[in-house]
């Protein structure tokens, strides 16, 4: 293979690679926003049921943009069960992303690695 053709191979590969990091950079965001989420789900189930009678038709007061809507706290927690299922999907979906993109990055710079090696041979 010629020498401008090489070029052109190791260019495309340069910018494969620089748009597979950012791709990780964004998947890697949104699996942390993903977690802390399922972490604030969590944790605001588990005190939910402690402190609220779930038996009864107890009000919690939902957060709604600048405005508060009050719910029954069953309802609620059902909701926040859907969110937690939703959030756990998402978390699959990018955890299978994350590790397509790092195999992605991974094989090109072994790709260019061996091209810029072989050159030299």
């Amino acid at each position: 293979m010629n020498q401008e053709a090489l070029q052109k191979v190791l260019l495309e590969m340069d910018n494969q690679l620089n748009k597979s990091q950012a791709e990780l950079s964004m998947v890697n965001l949104q699996l942390d926003r993903a977690m802390t989420n399922l972490t604030i789900i969590d944790t605001t189930k588990t005190k939910l049921n402690k402190i609220c009678n779930t038996q009864s038709n107890e009000k919690v007061w939902q957060g709604c943009g600048k405005a508060f809507i009050g719910t029954n706290v069953n309802n609620y927690l059902n909701q926040l069960d859907k969110d937690t299922k939703e959030y756990q999907d998402s978390k699959k979906n990018l955890i299978i992303k994350q590790n397509y993109l790092q195999t992605t990055l991974q094989k090109t710079v072994e790709g260019m690695t061996n091209i810029v090696g072989g050159d030299k041979k």
